[in-house]
């Protein structure tokens, strides 16, 4: 009797990885962005992390800091290799970056300091807050995404599938 092995390779599965690629490629390009727009403006970066609600020597840190790790987290998104951690890294930021969003909304700062440039300065805290909630959750779905790939071909390599 011969038997022969059925391997799954719908459309859907094919959806499913385009999927997760764009979610990688969006928040490359989101950290890229941010990251450059920092540099690009850099006196106008200054003074608004200068004008944020923590002490100046943070602010000088993390002046320096921010945009070489969004510039870090954007390369290890596009290394496919590299990518899981690049996902782990997006959560991490988008959660610090949402959360110190939602503080400002809420108003529990105070003042009002100003600290996106480019077309995020544009934005008021409640639209900022929901742009950043939906990159937090295209970064949580990616991790997730990535967690079931590996899954899948652990069983694959054992022969469960």
């Amino acid at each position: 009797m011969k038997t022969t092995e059925i391997k799954i390779d719908s459309s859907g599965k094919r959806l499913t990885e385009s999927l997760a690629e764009a979610a990688s490629l969006l928040l490359a390009a989101l950290f890229a962005y941010t990251a450059v727009s920092k540099v690009y403006d850099w006196s106008g970066t200054r003074m608004a992390m200068y004008n944020q609600v923590f002490p100046i020597g943070m602010a000088e840190v993390l002046l320096y800091v921010l945009p070489v790790v969004e510039l870090g987290v954007a390369v290890l998104l596009l290394v496919p290799v590299w990518r899981r951690i690049g996902l782990l890294l997006s959560v991490v930021l988008m959660v610090l970056f949402t959360g110190y969003v939602a503080l400002v909304w809420l108003g529990f700062t105070e003042r009002v300091p100003c600290s996106c440039g480019g077309v995020l300065g544009s934005l008021d805290w409640g639209e900022h807050l929901v742009l950043n909630l939906v990159f937090l959750a295209v970064a949580v779905w990616g991790v997730v995404r990535e967690e079931h790939r590996d899954a899948q071909r652990k069983c694959e390599e054992h022969g469960d599938l």
